[in-house]
Parts: C-alpha cells; structure tokens; sequence
C-alpha cells in the first residue's frame, strides 16, 4: 500500500513538470506584433514608380438587343473573327413577326379605305361644281377623305415602328474584329440591355493598358506624359503616352489608360502588365523624404524604428539615429541615416525596442 501511494505522488510529480516545462516553452515564444508602417521615398528630381495594371482593347463594345426575348440564335464563341454586319444573336420573332404581319395588313386596308374616299371625294366635287350636290356633301366626302389619309399615314408608321421592333431582335457586329467574351446562352430569356456578348478590334495598335494609381500619386499624373510598359509574360517592354487620367477612384486607386507603341501581334487584352510612370522635377536637387509620424525623439535626439525583414511575414526592429532637415508636405527631409525604399514603423514607437519581431498590416 505504501508502495503504490510513492507511486502515485511519483507520477504526479512528473505531471507538474511537465506543465511547467510547457508553460516555460510558450513564454519563450515571442508574439509577433503587426504594426503600421511606412517607405523612405525620394523627394524632388525624377523618380519613378511601376504600378500594375492589364491590358484591353481601345475599342472594346459591348452588344446587348433593345427588346427582351427568348435567344434562339448565336453564332459566335469566345475568340472568334467576326465581319462587320454579321448576324450575331437574334431572339424568338413569333410575336414580332405577327405583329409585322398585322401592321402591313392595316397599311393595305387603310390605302383602299383612302383610295375610295379620294374617288368619292372627286365625284361629289364634280357634282358640287355642277350644282348637283349640296355644300354638306361636298364637306363630308373633304371630311372622309381627310380621316382616311390620317389612317393611312398612321398605319405607316406603326408599320415602320413594327419593322424596328423586328430589327431589334437581332445583333450584326458593328465593325470587323474579335468576340472577347460571351455572356449568355441559347434558350436564355434576357431583358432589354443585357449585355450579350463583348467584341474588341483586332488591330495590336489598338491595345492599350490600364493601371491602378493610388490617391498620393494622380495629382502628378499628366495627359501626354511618357510611360514605360512591361508585359511580363511577353518580356516585352513598350513605350507609352498617357491618354486617360479617371477623376474618380475605385477600390482606392485610380484607373490611368496609356496608348502602347510599336505593339506587336502577340499582344491581347487581359494581359498583366507593369507601368512605369515619371515624377518630379529634374531642376530639383534629389532629396529622401521619410513619413512625420515614423520620427521620434530622445535624449539623444531624432530616431526612427527600422524594419529589417527576416522573412516574407516577420520583421526585425532596429533603433536607427537619423539628421532630418526641413518639413514638407511628404514628410521630413532625410540628411542622413536611411536609405531609399526602407521600411520604417509609423505607430506605436512606444512599444518598440530593438530586436522586437513585427509584422506589416495591409496598407489600405
């Protein structure tokens, strides 16, 4: 009995242990703290800045039918060469074409119905003239004769407008060029505007790229300014003029269109490329310019936290001693201490300290 009560207090020895041992590991770990922060950029003289971006066609169109209806008929598929006035698409023309029907019937009717009230007409002025009819028949058959061509003129018009709703049961290309995307099927019910299908013109030269400019760099974004394209898949580069600059932004960036010269057939829309875009001043000596809220001081004076990567999550915090010049609407002028392109932390120095482990939060 004794035996087995060492054993038990044995076992429950090594049990506490054990937990001690993995709460010591688990206080070893070191928490990785994600932080804001900010790059060390050139200010004055020319810099450059590549963003990404994809390539589409000048001329895309998108096709839709001006009525809705059932699709009984398409004719094209994604990368198709299509001629202009092609038929496209068309939708169900039962109704449509009974309705023509109808309208040609009433244009036939209505011609008769005015081709008899004329010769009445011209019978009872003869006798009018001849004082053989009375002023209220003459005015009547005028009357009559009058209604009818109302009628006819009408009924032509339904008659042109019923063509038109024949017509917009169809979809001819409007120029000559290549189906990009299909959006629907046969048998499909769609509704006026849907777009069906997007077509693009085949022509290289006309491909052009679109790019995402953050908010701090469209301001200096110029119309007719020169650009630098790189098609990675290609390992092409082209040169390019900035024809669109958006005044609006989507998804925080904003759209910038640049036209692309001495393309090259293996060019297509959809494509990923890099733009590369020119800023500044060359009369304006280069100077780094570093974030106000990275800068802190000591005792012994300006300093900023230095992120140093360990690997592609987790960084390194180095106290960095910096000289910083004058204010500007950028941030501090660097004399000295930082290097271009180098990450630097923009909250929460407090809690910092050298060999600290961090992470980056996504920049918004």
């Amino acid at each position: 009995m004794q035996r087995v009560k060492y054993l038990y207090m044995a076992l429950m020895v090594l049990i506490l242990l054990s937990g001690c041992g993995n709460s010591n590991e688990e206080e070893k770990k070191e928490l990785v703290k994600p932080i804001k922060y900010g790059v060390v950029e050139s200010f004055g003289g020319l810099t450059t800045r590549t963003f990404n971006g994809i390539t589409q066609s000048g001329s895309e169109t998108k096709l839709s039918f001006r009525t809705g209806g059932l699709i009984t008929r398409l004719n094209v598929g994604v990368g198709q060469r299509i001629k202009k006035n092609q038929l496209l698409a068309q939708l169900d023309q039962t109704d449509v074409l009974l309705a023509l029907q109808q309208a040609q019937a009433d244009v036939t009717n209505t011609k008769i119905q005015m081709e008899t009230a004329s010769s009445s007409f011209e019978r009872v002025k003869q006798l009018y003239q001849t004082n053989n009819a009375s002023l209220s028949d003459y005015e009547k058959a005028k009357s009559t004769l009058s209604s009818a061509q109302s009628s006819y003129e009408i009924s032509l018009k339904r008659l042109d407008l019923q063509r038109s709703q024949v017509s917009y049961t169809t979809i001819t290309a409007p120029m000559s060029g290549i189906v990009s995307s299909v959006h629907v099927g046969t048998n499909e019910v769609v509704s006026p505007g849907h777009i069906i299908l997007t077509m693009s013109n085949e022509d290289a030269s006309d491909i052009e790229a679109q790019a995402g400019v953050p908010e701090k760099y469209i301001s200096q974004i110029k119309q007719g300014s020169p650009t630098k394209i790189r098609i990675p898949t290609l390992s092409n580069e082209f040169d390019g003029v900035i024809t669109e600059v958006g005044y609006t932004s989507s998804g925080g960036t904003y759209p910038v269109i640049t036209s692309l010269a001495n393309t090259t057939d293996e060019l297509r829309p959809g494509m990923p490329v890099e733009v590369t875009f020119t800023f500044g001043n060359e009369n304006q000596q280069k100077q780094l310019i570093v974030p106000v809220k990275a800068v802190s001081e000591d005792e012994s004076g300006q300093f900023v936290y230095a992120l140093s990567p360990i690997n592609n999550e987790v960084y390194e915090v180095k106290k960095k001693a910096i000289e910083i010049g004058r204010l500007t609407s950028e941030g501090f002028i660097v004399r000295s201490g930082l290097a271009l392109d180098q990450i630097v932390a923009v909250a929460g120095l407090r809690t910092l300290y050298d060999g600290m482990k961090v992470s980056l939060l996504t920049q918004e």
